[in-house]
């Protein structure tokens, strides 16, 4: 009888072996999937601090492009005040001709952390909405900000070729050096300007221009940038824990 029992205790040591085996594996299984999660965790985490660190520069760069354009709308101002209200010409007036002018160009946001994101997928960030409004705002919204003020920047250069070369001295006079963007314009004929109907309505809808491709896209996007830029600090708050 003891050995007809030798092959069940012998199944049964094996059987033992191998749940054992399985049982090991599982356990390694588990801790390596929550390893690679730990892992993808700190991942989306970095990423999160990136972006966030990179929308407080972009907000800076909002703001200096917000007041490098006012002061162009304020110059145009000035200068339509002189004209509408038939005010002799003043020196300064050159000054604002070139300022009234002026081009930014760098208005839009940053993109090499989304870039990043993309070649990583962006599925790593797995907050939906959060990703769903990080991929909106620099699919859509960059893109609203770039191409009107490359419009924008057209306008001017074909004003440059069909306006102020029967107009002004010059364009855009001034060393491009100075990073304070300064410079003149000298008008041929300041008198003639106060009813040239063809300037007058370009310096008016310049005016307008500013508003509606400018200020408008980038106030936009500096108020979705600053409300994103709040939930990812909650977030990253959140995956921290």
């Amino acid at each position: 009888m003891a050995d007809d029992n030798k092959p069940m205790k012998y199944a049964r040591y094996a059987i033992g072996e191998i749940v054992l085996v399985v049982i090991g594996i599982l356990i390694a299984l588990q801790i390596n999937t929550w390893n690679q999660s730990r892992l993808q965790v700190k991942k989306e985490i970095e990423i999160l601090k990136s972006f966030h660190s990179q929308f407080q520069d972009d907000l800076a760069e909002f703001e200096q492009s917000l007041s490098f354009y006012r002061g162009a709308k304020n110059s145009i101002e000035i200068i339509l005040d002189h004209i509408e209200n038939d005010l002799p010409y003043h020196d300064s007036l050159k000054n604002h001709f070139f300022k009234s002018t002026r081009f930014y160009g760098d208005s839009d946001l940053d993109n090499n952390i989304f870039e990043t994101l993309k070649s990583i997928g962006v599925d790593l960030i797995s907050n939906t909405d959060i990703r769903k409004r990080i991929v909106q705002l620099y699919e859509d919204d960059d893109e609203w900000i770039n191409n009107f003020e490359k419009a924008y920047r057209d306008f001017l250069f074909n004003a440059s070729e069909n306006i102020f070369n029967t107009r002004f001295r010059d364009f855009w006079n001034g060393d491009y050096r100075d990073l304070t963007f300064q410079g003149e314009m000298i008008p041929l004929d300041y008198e003639r300007l106060k009813t040239d109907q063809e300037y007058l309505y370009f310096i008016r809808t310049q005016k307008h221009h500013i508003g509606w491709l400018i200020e408008k896209p980038i106030e936009s996007s500096k108020s979705k940038v600053l409300a994103l830029s709040e939930d990812l600090e909650k977030e990253i708050e959140r995956l921290g824990k």
